[in-house]
């Protein structure tokens, strides 16, 4: 008889108390396996049976993303070869005009493959399979610029074809949350919501601190759909909510999330709103100075959302600012009035006009910009009073070319020079340079406050040299 351990013995003590014999104990154990085994069994199986539905979902899904590709490919080699026959067979709608309007599309691709490198590779970007339908992000390149576009498939017996837009299926909705704003979107859309952020939290974040408003902005809701109509523009119901259309609603830039020209539609009426709480009302009079001010703040503010600083907007006010301060933005926004001639400059800077150190150049731009203007709206008086008397004629003459059907381009302002004028007088030579290349110098005087054109003044010939001698 060896020896037995302690649990053996308390085995068999608790086997004895329960009235089971060795025999019991030995069937009871066996059972207990068996169950155990039957239940890893039923386990397994139940595992099994799911990972092959799973498996069997997984191919099927890939199987329809397969010929989603392949129908995306034919369709874009349709457009490529100019097979409108085998274009018009993957569109599918009730809708009459819907194809008419793709049919439409069709020849749109042929003409632009005549006007330029049209690649239309059929590329897929992104897909999104929802039962029986989808959204396909195809690239094509024009002269070597990618663009994106968005198309929309339903499953039919016969396979997937193109159908019209479905916006209740624009991605998952999506929010970006700011100090003082919120950004709504679809998925499709993630790449211009994430470029527009750093700008709203610029613009809308500070643009108030910049200007020193009486009163914080208030919360903005951005809100990007894919609704051609919104464009770019307030909501008419909801008050500081701002509304842009996606441009994935056409062909919209790869290498560039946020287009210039949607960037600048944007900044803009951000900054109106900015201006507007700054107190800087609106100029109704585009001939007068205080419109070109407060268009070149608006520019400024612009400047600044689209690009830290990097991108200056109006460098008539940045040189402003970097000669004064941040404060001068400010200060021009306080005291502007829609009465304001430039010489408002003068008094909060506390510097004669023709001394400021001020970058002249958008603003004689705009001055001889705005001579056409005023005559292709009827108005020749006010053209009139932007000129010094002694240069009447020259007004006289420009208004006689242009009712005689002959409106001279405006040149390029491409430096500004100011001194003193023959007679002593304040002057400004604005040169400005044509389309082939030459450079000649437009004289404005200093006359009760406003750059008025004037005739050309000898005294420019001395400042041009030191100018040519200084750099």
């Amino acid at each position: 008889m060896g020896v037995r351990l302690d649990w053996e013995v308390e085995r068999e003590t608790v086997a004895r108390e329960l009235g089971e014999s060795p025999a019991d104990v030995r069937w009871r154990r066996a059972n207990g396996g068996r169950a155990l085994l039957a239940t890893l069994l039923i386990v397994l199986l139940i595992l099994t049976v799911a990972g092959g539905i799973l498996a069997r979902l997984w191919y099927v899904d890939q199987e329809l993303k397969r010929q989603l590709r392949e129908t995306v490919a034919a369709e874009a080699a349709a457009l490529r070869v100019g097979d409108l026959a085998a274009f018009l067979a993957i569109q599918r709608s009730s809708s009459d005009a819907w194809m008419l309007g793709q049919a439409e599309r069709f020849w749109q691709y042929q003409e632009l493959k005549q006007q330029a490198d049209v690649d239309v590779s059929g590329k897929v970007i992104d897909l999104a399979v929802d039962e029986s339908r989808a959204w396909v992000l195809v690239e094509e390149a024009i002269n070597g610029i990618p663009y994106r576009q968005v198309w929309f498939y339903w499953r039919y017996a016969d396979g997937w074809r193109h159908v019209p837009r479905d916006i209740t299926f624009w991605g998952m909705p999506a929010t970006i949350s700011g100090a003082n704003f919120t950004l709504s979107y679809g998925s499709l859309d993630s790449p211009l919501a994430e470029a527009l952020q750093p700008g709203l939290e610029r613009l809308w974040g500070q643009g108030c601190t910049w200007l020193d408003c009486p009163t914080p902005l208030p919360a903005l809701t951005v809100r990007i759909m894919p609704d051609p109509f919104v464009e770019v523009s307030w909501s008419p119901d909801e008050a500081d909510v701002l509304r842009v259309a996606s441009p994935l609603l056409g062909r919209a830039r790869a290498d560039v999330p946020l287009e210039p020209d949607l960037a600048r539609r944007i900044g803009d009426l951000l900054a109106e709103r900015v201006l507007i709480q700054a107190g800087a009302a609106p100029v109704e009079d585009a001939s007068r100075d205080a419109a070109f001010l407060r268009a070149a703040l608006r520019d400024w503010l612009v400047g600044r959302f689209l690009g830290d600083g990097g991108v200056l907007g109006s460098s008539f006010v940045e040189s402003l600012v970097t000669a004064y301060g941040e404060r001068a933005a400010a200060l021009l926004a306080e005291r502007l009035t829609p009465e304001a001639d430039i010489d408002i400059l003068a008094h909060i800077f506390a510097t004669p006009l023709e001394a400021l150190p001020v970058d002249w150049r958008e603003f004689f731009q705009w001055r001889l910009a705005l001579e056409p203007f005023l005559l292709a709206q009827g108005l020749p008086d006010a053209l009139r009073g932007l000129y010094d008397p002694a240069a009447r004629g020259e007004a006289e003459a420009l208004i006689a070319s242009y009712a005689a059907g002959v409106a001279p381009p405006v040149p390029t302002v491409v430096r500004v020079i100011t001194g003193f004028g023959s007679d002593g007088g304040n002057c400004a030579w604005a040169v400005v340079q044509d389309a082939e290349g030459n450079q000649t110098p437009i004289t404005f005087r200093l006359v009760d406050g406003v750059w008025r054109r004037g005739i050309p003044d000898p005294a420019f010939a001395v400042y041009a040299g030191a100018a040519e001698n200084t750099d």
